[in-house]
């Protein structure tokens, strides 16, 4: 079994900018991150860890494109 780890200073910082986000919060409101959660799958050998909306209401395309790119911006910035 892989193992998977993230800093708990680098998830807090990663919060912290989803949270600052003027984009994500025009998506989502505020708090940003109430409306997201961790999701961990394991399939074909590998783990994999992602951030996912949580609401009623699905995003619709472009509120989605955003989202990805934002979300992958915020969390690469504070991992690498």
């Amino acid at each position: 079994m892989k193992r998977v780890g993230i800093r708990l200073e680098s998830l807090a910082a990663i919060i912290e900018d989803l949270n600052n986000s003027e984009e994500l919060r025009a998506i989502f409101g505020d708090p940003v991150t109430g409306h997201l959660a961790i999701v961990a799958e394991y399939a074909d050998g590998a783990v994999d860890l992602r951030i996912e909306e949580i609401r009623d209401v699905p995003l619709n395309d472009d509120e989605n494109s955003r989202f990805v790119e934002v979300t992958d911006r915020i969390v690469y910035a504070n991992i690498l």
